[in-house]
């Protein structure tokens, strides 16, 4: 039995086949229908069935009356769904019709894809924003046959040259269909292509003209690089040096009003790029990196600074430093009243830099060797002492410059003094980069001492010889010995007491000299004063480190260089030693090239780079063309390092001579005049004093190779780069701004130099000459000082920290402090940590008093946090 169906949910194909099944059904119950009546009538009298017969006829026609209402019931619901169906098929194609209205009105172009990427809709903004498919663009067309259409047209500008590429994109972000892109055409046009998926596969394409959007934004970035143009130009003019700019060829590209008005110019005879004009009164003779002075007709002087560009030209700055002129007056007397103090030091006090040519020479050593300070100053040790002075010296001037200390005695040849024996002491100057530049000579008289060990040694011979005979003399003699010993011993004890206590005080008016000076220093910009004030504070260090050789000598009598072994990578020195050449070996039109080898090697740091720079330093020197190699090698022996050239070379029968003080080639003389032939002297001590086996082979005309031979180190034991020295931290001025420091002292020029400085770094420095002032200044404070600052020895023997702790005492408030203090005795060291103070040595180095400040400031401000 078939399924009874549910006609109010068929569908019309249903409904169709239902009917027919029915109908199908009603035919063949009319013929049974037929047939049995057929039967009824043509057998009425058979065997009595007729009457059963007709039963059964009645039967069917009623089925086929059922049959007949249900197919009049389904057609009726047919014509019902067919009129419905009828319906909804207009509608659809209202709708349908609708959407192109709609399609057609969108300002924008529009094109939709079905899921096999054929064209279905489109209007007619689509073709109007790209003309060129005009006659190309139907529904059924591949998205594929589109692009190619828009390349072959030349509309797509990212599409010229590069087609297969731009085909690729462009059918990836179709696909992608995640968001928008934007299509650059060869007109200028820009289109924004907005894309999305549709439930059935298919593609939604918006086409929206964005030209005019992207000219505004040019017009826009072209008005804001014109204000950053106007910007920069406004502030160049502003500024109080003339600048200018020029290419690689010097032609001008850039200049201020102020540049034009220091080189005597009219801004309306310069132009870009055209050379800077013959009248002008800036020659441009600097080099690029450097720096010159000029005086130009109008009498200005101008400091002409050249910095080179990226792009290989260069800018010059000019600024106008006449006024420093009259400064230099008063700079001098700085510099005299310097040389006042060191002249009153009972010693011979002279500098000499490291080609042995004096620097400073105090009025003691000037009379000594009665000489004006013009024929010492400026000339060399030998030109001044004359050989048979300086030879004998010669030995330890090497020490001192390859960094050793040396303390020898030499015999005064001064007949007008009563001094005739002196100790000599050469101290090294060594920088902190551990270059030695130089070193200081100070002489004390000894005549005493050695006039009494002499009477020593001649009763010690005299008693030699009457030992047996003459006992009661020998007693008297040593009685008189043990006196006089005592009086030479009484006599040193004095002088270094002498040395102490005046070193100590000349120590005082020095660190007010050196205040005031990085006071100045502060205040200069840039020219000729501040060179002037950098040499008024190099002075000043020099004497500060020749004082503290003073006070070194009172405490001991010799000195040596210390040998500091280590393991490190040679590699790490011969980078470091590359980089540092590098800018001079271009300055000479040579080449440099490095060789490495990964060993570790066993030595000291610092001597071992001496003796490489000095290997590079004659190459250098004596190189006219070529290249220089700094190399390292693996052999049985150990790590050969070293350099070669391709210089003049040295002959085969001179090899052994390069190595010996003041040998120096005469073709050598001929290339470079300077240098004294000590170099290779200074490298050979140090190399027998670091055990290491020098290596030198040369070709004569071809070049040389010098070389030194390393042990090997061990490479779990090797350090980064030994023996570095810790830099002085860096303080922002803003650090410093607004700080209360209250200064204690009882020298009243310490006072003021110490204020005047710190009151230019914007400090609000309170100055007290001891414990009573410091109280009454407190009491005036609405708020304790963030920071202490006092001398250890003050009036009437009260010392630095007593005060600190009775102000902290009355304050109820650790205040960070420090002691500043040219005593340096471990006991005040003691005392000062013991109370968790900082401790700054007189003369006081501005960048370590700006640096304690700035940590002091710190811990102060800490401090109010934490309450």
């Amino acid at each position: 039995m078939e399924q009874e169906l549910d006609l109010s949910v068929a569908d019309p194909s249903q409904l169709l086949q239902h009917i027919a099944r029915l109908e199908k059904d009603n035919a063949k119950l009319r013929k049974i229908n037929k047939a049995l009546i057929y039967r009824v009538e043509s057998g009425m009298a058979d065997n009595g069935n007729s009457f059963t017969i007709f039963q059964v006829s009645a039967e069917l026609e009623k089925r086929i009356q059922e049959r007949t209402h249900a197919l009049e019931r389904t057609m009726n619901e047919l014509k019902t769904s067919n009129i419905a169906l009828e319906e909804a098929r207009l509608a659809a194609e209202q709708a349908n019709n609708r959407l192109g209205v709609a399609v057609d009105t969108i300002a924008d172009g529009f094109a939709q894809w079905d899921q096999h990427d054929r064209l279905v809709r489109f209007n007619q903004r689509f073709v109007e924003l790209q003309p060129a498919l005009r006659r190309h663009v139907r529904s059924g067309m591949q998205f594929a046959e589109y692009l190619d259409h828009l390349a072959d047209s030349g509309s797509a500008l990212e599409a010229l040259g590069q087609v297969e590429h731009w085909r690729q994109q462009r059918i990836q972000l179709h696909r992608d269909s995640s968001g928008s892109y934007l299509e650059a055409l060869s007109d200028g046009r820009y289109l924004r292509i907005s894309e999305r998926q549709t439930a059935d596969g298919g593609r939604v394409a918006i086409y929206t003209d964005i030209s005019e959007i992207k000219r505004q934004e040019q017009r826009l970035r072209q008005q804001d690089q014109a204000a950053h143009r106007q910007l920069l130009e406004a502030t160049v003019n502003s500024l109080r040096q003339g600048i200018a700019v020029f290419d690689h060829h010097s032609l001008l590209l850039a200049w201020n009003h102020r540049f034009c008005e220091l080189a005597g110019l009219s801004p309306a005879i310069l132009r870009v790029g055209q050379a800077l004009p013959a009248s002008a009164e800036i020659p441009l003779l600097c080099p690029v990196n450097g720096s010159y002075e000029v005086e130009t007709v109008s009498g200005l002087v101008l400091e002409i600074e050249s910095c080179p560009m990226p792009n290989a030209g260069f800018v010059i700055t000019c600024s106008d430093v006449t006024a420093r002129k009259r400064d230099e007056l008063a700079l001098r007397e700085s510099e005299s009243k310097l040389r006042l103090i060191t002249d009153a030091l009972p010693a011979l006090i002279s500098y000499v830099d490291k080609d042995q040519v004096y620097r400073f020479t105090n009025k003691g050593y000037e009379d000594w060797f009665g000489l004006p300070v013009q024929e010492i100053n400026g000339r060399t040790l030998r030109e001044v002492l004359g050989p048979a002075l300086y030879d004998p010296r010669r030995h330890f001037v090497e020490r001192a410059l390859a960094g050793v200390s040396s303390v020898f005695e030499l015999k005064m040849p001064a007949p007008k003094r009563s001094v005739e024996y002196a100790q000599a002491a050469f101290i090294p100057h060594i920088g902190e980069d551990g270059v030695v530049h130089g070193f200081y000579a100070l002489i004390q008289d000894i005549t005493q001492t050695r006039r009494a060990e002499q009477v020593l040694q001649q009763a010690k011979e005299e008693l030699e010889q009457s030992v047996t005979e003459r006992t009661v003399e020998l007693r008297q003699a040593n009685t008189q010995l043990r006196e006089a010993i005592v009086a030479a011993e009484e006599a040193n004890r004095s002088k270094t007491r002498f040395f102490a206590a005046a070193s100590h005080d000349l120590l005082q008016p020095l660190n007010a000299a050196r205040l005031f000076v990085a006071s100045l220093a502060e205040r200069e910009a840039s020219g000729e004063n501040m060179r002037l004030v950098q040499h008024a504070a190099t002075s000043l260090e020099a004497v500060d480190d020749l004082i503290n050789t003073l006070l070194e000598l009172s405490r001991i009598d010799a000195g040596a260089i210390e040998v500091e072994r280590s393991h490190f990578h040679i590699d790490q020195l011969l980078r470091q030693l590359s980089i540092e050449f590098s800018p001079l070996v271009a300055e000479r039109g040579l080449s440099l090239r490095s060789h490495l080898c990964g060993a570790v090697v066993y030595s000291d740091w610092v001597l071992l780079s001496r003796i490489l720079r000095n290997f590079l330093s004659n190459a250098l020197r004596y190189s006219e063309h070529g290249r220089l190699l700094l190399a390292a090698r693996r052999t049985t022996e150990g790590v050969l390092v070293g350099v070669w050239d391709q210089g003049q070379g040295i002959p085969a029968d001179k090899l052994a001579q390069v190595f010996e003080e003041f040998q120096r080639l005469p073709e050598h003389r001929a290339m470079c005049s300077k240098g004294l032939g000590l170099g290779l002297a200074i490298v050979k001590r140090l190399a027998t004093r670091l055990q290491h086996r020098l290596e030198v082979r040369s070709q004569h005309g071809r070049g040389s190779f010098f070389g030194i031979v390393l042990p090997y180190g061990e490479q779990a034991a090797a350090s980064a780069m030994p023996r570095q020295q810790e830099g002085i931290s860096t303080v922002l001025p803003s650090e410093l701004q607004g700080l209360t420091i209250l200064l204690i002292d009882n020298e009243p020029a310490i006072l003021a130099g110490m204020t005047t400085l710190l009151s230019g770094w914007g400090c609000l420095p309170l100055a007290a000459a001891g414990l009573a002032e410091a109280q009454a200044l407190l009491a005036q404070l609405s708020s304790p000082p963030d920071v202490i600052l006092a001398d250890y020895h003050l009036d009437h023997g009260v010392s630095g920290p007593q005060v600190i702790l009775a102000l902290c005492q009355q304050l109820q408030l650790q205040i960070p402090a420090a002691i500043i203090t040219a005593d340096r005795s471990p006991e005040v060291a003691a005392e000062i940590a013991a109370e968790g103070w900082s401790l700054l040595s007189k003369p006081v180095r501005p960048a370590k008093l700006r640096a304690l400040i700035g940590h002091l400031g710190k811990l102060a401000l800490l401090q109010r946090g934490s309450q």
